[in-house]
């Protein structure tokens, strides 16, 4: 039991750690970033935080890669939603906007990485592939909502990625609270991406 106690113990001050280092790269950068800075944030000694990460470079990479991995799974849960194409783009767009509305600061972080993309190239690619993952899968749908005649005739692809620069650009340009209604309007705004075909009635 005490061993259990105690890795979780360890496990929520690494999390602490990362989630301090989301907010903090971004502000003053990877170089204007010292563990010294971290610790007095925390409360802790510098060198504990030596304790779970080797370098400043690990810390780094864990902080931009970690949160990633734990966005993958919801971020891309509409590609195997039961419903409509339509219906997958609306549950979609839902879940996005309720994401960015609550990580601006790592939002803030992918930004600093992919302005610096030859300086973070490890970083960069993961942040790639996580785009490319997304647009792909968005694609897919919105070809479906097409032949479906649910959603009108456009680039597929170019949708996709408008959508995703979109959904991005929401979160960093936004800073209401999660619960303002200028964050139902940047729902309005994403559906109209879309180009959904009116319904007529009979």
């Amino acid at each position: 039991m005490a061993r259990t106690i105690n890795a979780q113990a360890r496990q929520e001050k690494r999390d602490l750690i990362i989630q301090t280092a989301v907010t903090v790269f971004p502000e003053h950068g990877f170089s204007g970033t010292t563990f010294a800075l971290l610790a007095k944030k925390i409360g802790i000694s510098p060198a504990t935080i030596l304790l779970y990460f080797e370098s400043k470079e690990e810390l780094f990479r864990c902080t931009v890669i970690e949160p990633l991995e734990r966005f993958r799974e919801p971020f891309l849960a509409f590609s195997t939603y039961e419903g409509t194409p339509l219906e997958k783009i609306l549950a979609m767009i839902d879940w996005h906007v309720q994401m960015v509305a609550n990580t601006s600061s790592y939002l803030r972080l992918v930004q600093y990485v992919l302005g610096q993309h030859q300086r973070f190239p490890q970083e960069a690619e993961a942040l790639y592939h996580f785009a490319e993952e997304s647009m792909n899968k968005l694609t897919a749908v919105i070809e479906e909502g097409q032949a479906a005649g649910q959603l009108q005739k456009l680039d597929a692809r170019e949708a996709a990625w408008g959508y995703i620069c979109f959904i991005q650009g929401v979160g960093l340009v936004n800073t209401d609270e999660s619960s303002s209604p200028i964050w139902d309007s940047m729902r309005r705004v994403g559906i109209h991406m879309f180009a959904p075909v009116p319904v007529t009635n009979p």
